[in-house]
């Protein structure tokens, strides 16, 4: 399964998205508050294999309820089971290669199928599959929801590693025989074990006993044989859910998070295959730089699968690892949410100045002098009271000639951007045209660079 398109209205800080995903290994990218969380908290809602999902006012977005939350994931790659024209097969549609949406599949169409999930005021959410040919469309049961193999793999980690529906572990166990068998004779376990228990230590529970059979007596209930202590197998809440994964004697939820991660991100590769959808918010949570490396190595595929992972990330070291092509930048603003991606040409300034890509605004040192002068005022504006850090700025090196493409390429990303170069050579963009696509250009005066500026201002008394 692969997502094509999602739209998401009125969703938490999400007014409006419209997002055509052309990549199969994305990781989301961009400043606090812009939304890359709710993208995927919304990707998790709409496929998500339980039925009773809770929403509440605060969802909706700036907590207005008068119209509902909707949320549609175009979806193709499908199994053919959810293709079948007895299933959903006659609600398909078409996926052009140019990455169009037909409402009636063409002959070199991909056949997708949309997914909506609509929550209204009730607070009551529903999956239906539609098109514009069927406006009610057809419900989508969670059964077939968890086929599409969507999981979320977060800090909540601990229900992956039960046997409980729509877990990893559950997918990725072999065929087997329903658990109702296993669950009655743990049950009956229970129960027998109960008779062996030192009956002194359920002699306060029979006294009891023995005290209800006198009382009953008294209003002529008369036991049958004598009224004891004992398990009520009906009463005894045993699901499937609380058959969870050990390491020994000890629950795998005990274990640290880095391991419980790196763990379910290998079950649910195992299980996706070139299959499935993987979520995971900051990626590089409880785990240490070379194990990061390696599980961004791993999850990439070594094995010739091309799998569907989007993630999100805080972390240099993880666009470090990452290419240009699967980086995408989050914007949001009034609402109105954006997803860019980003230019192949910036790939040398990813692996130079990874950080800056995390910052709201940049400012390019044209050359290294720039960039140690810039990190020495920064050490001396914060004994100050401010700072770069505070102020959201971020330093990037633009690696002399190249620094004007770069602060054009932060620009055309929605960054704040500025860029302090020598002036006794001329831009390439010039200055008009960065200042026309949104870069302040500060330049020594006089057609200068640094060392000439420092040297012709510095007092010699």
């Amino acid at each position: 399964m692969r997502i094509r398109r999602l739209e998401i209205e009125r969703f938490r800080g999400i007014k409006k998205l419209q997002w055509n995903i052309d990549g199969n290994f994305i990781c989301l990218i961009g400043p606090g508050d812009s939304t890359k969380t709710t993208i995927l908290d919304a990707i998790e809602s709409v496929l998500s294999p339980r039925w009773n999902l809770a929403f509440d006012d605060t969802d909706f977005y700036e907590a207005q309820t008068v119209e509902p939350i909707l949320i549609i994931a175009t979806v193709g790659d499908l199994p053919d089971e959810i293709k079948n024209e007895a299933k959903y097969g006659y609600m398909a549609r078409g996926w052009s290669t140019d990455g169009e949406l037909h409402d009636e599949p063409g002959v070199d169409d991909e056949v997708v199928i949309s997914i909506e999930l609509r929550v209204d005021p009730s607070l009551e959410p529903t999956w239906t599959v539609c098109n514009n040919r069927n406006l009610d469309g057809k419900k989508i049961s969670a059964r077939d929801r968890e086929k599409l193999g969507c999981a979320r793999l977060g800090d909540f980690l601990d229900r992956h590693f039960s046997w409980g529906r729509g877990s990893i572990l559950a997918r990725f166990s072999d065929e087997w025989e329903s658990p109702s068998a296993i669950l009655a004779g743990v049950g009956r376990a229970a129960k027998a074990a109960l008779s062996d228990v030192d009956q002194e230590a359920l002699k306060p529970l029979s006294k009891t006993a023995e005290k209800a059979c006198l009382v009953g007596a008294e209003f002529g209930v008369a036991a049958s044989s004598c009224y004891r202590p004992h398990l009520d197998m009906q009463a005894i809440s045993v699901g499937i859910g609380g058959m969870c994964l050990h390491d020994g004697e000890v629950p795998l939820r005990r274990a640290g998070l880095g391991t419980r991660r790196l763990l379910a991100v290998a079950m649910q590769r195992e299980v996706a295959k070139a299959d499935g959808l993987t979520l995971i918010d900051e990626v590089e949570n409880g785990l240490e730089p070379h194990r990061i490396r390696h599980l961004l190595r791993v999850m990439r595929g070594t094995d010739g699968l091309e799998r569907h992972v989007l993630m999100t990330t805080h972390a240099p070291v993880v666009l470090g690892e990452l290419r240009a092509s699967e980086l995408r930048v989050v914007r949001s603003r009034g609402g109105i949410t954006s997803v860019l991606p980003v230019d192949a040409t910036l790939q040398s300034i990813i692996m130079r100045s990874s950080e800056a890509f995390l910052a709201r605004k940049i400012l390019v040192c044209e050359g290294k002098t720039e960039l140690g002068l810039c990190r020495r005022l920064d050490q001396w504006w914060t004994e100050s009271g401010t700072s770069f850090g505070l102020s959201g700025v971020a330093l990037a090196d633009g690696s002399g000639t190249e620094a004007p493409g770069v602060a054009s390429g932060f620009a055309s990303l929605g960054y704040d951007v500025c860029l302090l170069a020598d002036s006794d050579q001329p831009l390439k963009p010039d200055r008009n045209t960065l200042e026309a696509e949104g870069v302040q250009v500060f330049q020594w005066s006089e057609g200068v660079a640094i060392e000439d500026r420092i040297a012709f201002d510095l007092p010699w008394q």
